[in-house]
């Protein structure tokens, strides 16, 4: 589901933009797409941000790093994982890794001479810190990164050694930022500390800062072939609307912003400019299943059988979902159960009404169902900029009504929708958190694994779960998962997971979404696209190392 505005809340999940102050390092004005640095060539990428201040600590959810997609341009993981060409994970701090025969011990061979941005090396204990300080600040761990003791038993060493078979949850290992140890050691307090000047392995550092934009110039002495670009300035803008406009107008270069209609509205307006939003998850009515009436399966039964996804996913360009099991396809086609192969879903408007009826709902005068004396009532929380589900929850509002069901719409801010979401402060929400996943487990892991439950009021420090589904049989068979041994029995759990989702229902399935991404090819080349989809092109440095001047 995810990443929404999937400039978003997936792909900014770890750095949603900051509204705290910070101080400028240097002023600097916003460029246009035809900008260059005294050093070469500089792209523009139009980010999304409310206030954009500087704070660039990898491991908080409101930073400035959301600006740039979190795409590791400073911080960089151990494995770039590849939600576009699934399988072909890329080595990145992490020159190779093994699992153990019981999957509990993960061992991560090192890049060899690696430095930080200050010139100093980079080692195993940097990997062993920032992990551990994910385990000593669980807030921070934002990635879902398992429980492990982690060591370093050579310089260019790492092992985790984790207490229940991990495999499954690999790309959430490898994927959280790693920090140095010699700086960051003096930090207090890191769930509250600024960075206001990173000091990274990756291949750009800050050069400027305002509130304007923010300039990342090239790493000179990067560990890889450096960069043929020399500069990347991400200038912030207010929604996706503002972003399509920068597009348009040639004032950015690159973004990862729905753009409405875009073979009519973007790419049809210049030879040079292209878009693309491949499959990578699904999405639909994210429901708080500790609040009535959502908490009421033949609510959420209803809803499901109700609306008309063409419509809803036609709202913003995107594709209706098919399968029950929520799985997006083709994507996952081989991961979905026999017994549901070819089953999709239903609109019956009729037998809505008669599942609410059947639960002791009945129409009032206003034509909508009521139970107890309360009427079904509900809102759904999302931001106010992200243009593309304010489209697809106004055709809601119309298709609920017609099943007498009221929906509200209550807006919010970027910053604002992730903290109200993780705590439970929310009815309904769409655009699920949680970043693309290239497993069919790591997809149900994510939305609906009852182990991963936190109490209204208590955060999901991982975003994962955040309708709060509790059910006992799924809560054993996501214990189960990482206990098998064969590809046989991992299916056969799935299967299970499957029929629970299906039948309970935890949230709603409506249209699948694609990693949105525009760019202009009037200055560099090497993008990926359909022909060559290599990686995401949402804004990150994988592609940022292949962009040549055009």
């Amino acid at each position: 589901m995810t990443n929404e505005a999937h400039l978003t809340r997936r792909t900014l999940l770890a750095g949603l933009l900051a509204t705290a102050g910070g101080l400028a390092v240097a002023a600097c004005s916003p460029g246009g797409g035809s900008g260059s640095s005294a050093n070469g060539l500089t792209v523009t990428v139009a980010g999304q941000s409310d206030n954009l201040t500087q704070v660039f600590n990898p491991f908080l959810e409101n930073t400035a790093l959301g600006v740039t997609y979190n795409g590791s341009f400073i911080y960089e993981p151990l494995v770039q994982i590849n939600t576009a060409d699934i399988g072909k994970d890329i080595p990145w701090l992490a020159k190779s890794w093994e699992w153990s025969d019981d999957n509990k011990t993960f061992t991560v061979t090192l890049q060899d001479n690696v430095k930080w941005h200050d010139g100093k090396p980079f080692s195993a204990d940097d990997v062993v810190f920032s992990y551990q300080l994910l385990k000593k600040y669980p807030a921070l761990n934002l990635q879902g990164v398992p429980d492990a003791e982690v060591s370093a038993p050579a310089p260019n060493k790492v092992v985790f050694a984790f207490k229940d078979p991990s495999e499954q949850l690999f790309p959430s290992i490898v994927s959280a930022p790693v920090v140095a140890k010699h700086l960051w050691e003096s930090v207090k307090d890191p769930t509250t500390y600024q960075d206001p000047n990173p000091v990274g392995t990756g291949a750009f550092k800050v050069g400027q800062f305002s509130p304007q934009s923010l300039l990342l110039i090239r790493n000179d002495d990067y560990w890889q072939t450096k960069a043929a670009i020399a500069a990347i300035r991400f200038v912030p803008y207010k929604d996706n609307s503002t972003i399509t406009n920068a597009m348009v107008q040639g004032q950015a270069d690159w973004a990862g912003a729905y753009i409405a209609n875009a073979d009519k509205t973007f790419t049809s307006k210049n030879k040079n400019y292209h878009f693309w939003a491949p499959r990578a998850g699904t999405d639909g009515l994210i429901p708080n299943l500790e609040r009535w009436p959502l908490s009421d399966i033949a609510v959420r039964k209803a809803i499901s059988l109700g609306v008309n996804r063409k419509q809803v996913a036609a709202a913003s360009g995107e594709q209706p979902a098919t399968s029950v099991t929520g799985l997006p396809l083709p994507t996952y086609q081989s991961s979905v159960a026999r017994a549901y192969h070819g089953v999709g879903f239903i609109e019956d408007k009729n037998k809505a009404m008669q599942t609410l009826e059947a639960a002791g709902y009945t129409k009032g005068s206003d034509g909508y169902y009521a139970k107890g004396g309360k009427r079904v009532e509900f809102s759904c929380s999302f931001p106010a900029s992200y243009t593309e589900i304010a489209a697809r929850v106004q055709v809601l509002v119309s298709q609920l009504k017609d099943i007498g069901i009221k929906l509200n719409i209550d807006t919010t801010t970027v910053d604002d929708i992730n903290p109200r979401t993780a705590k439970g402060d929310f009815d309904s929400t769409m655009g699920y958190p949680v970043s693309p996943t290239p497993r069919a487990f790591s997809f149900y892991n994510d939305t609906m694994n009852p182990n991963l439950y936190y109490p209204i009021g208590q955060s999901t420090p991982s975003f994962q779960n955040i309708e709060r589904f509790k059910d006992d049989e799924a809560a054993a068979l996501f214990k189960r998962y990482p206990l098998a041994t064969t590809d046989a029995e991992r299916q056969d759990i799935l299967d299970k997971i499957e029929q629970v989702f299906v039948e309970k229902l935890p949230w709603i399935p409506m249209f699948y979404w694609g990693s949105y991404s525009s760019w202009s090819t009037a200055k560099v080349t090497g993008f990926p696209d359909p022909d060559s989809p290599y990686f995401t092109a949402v804004p990150n440095v994988v592609v940022a190392l292949r962009l040549k001047p055009a």
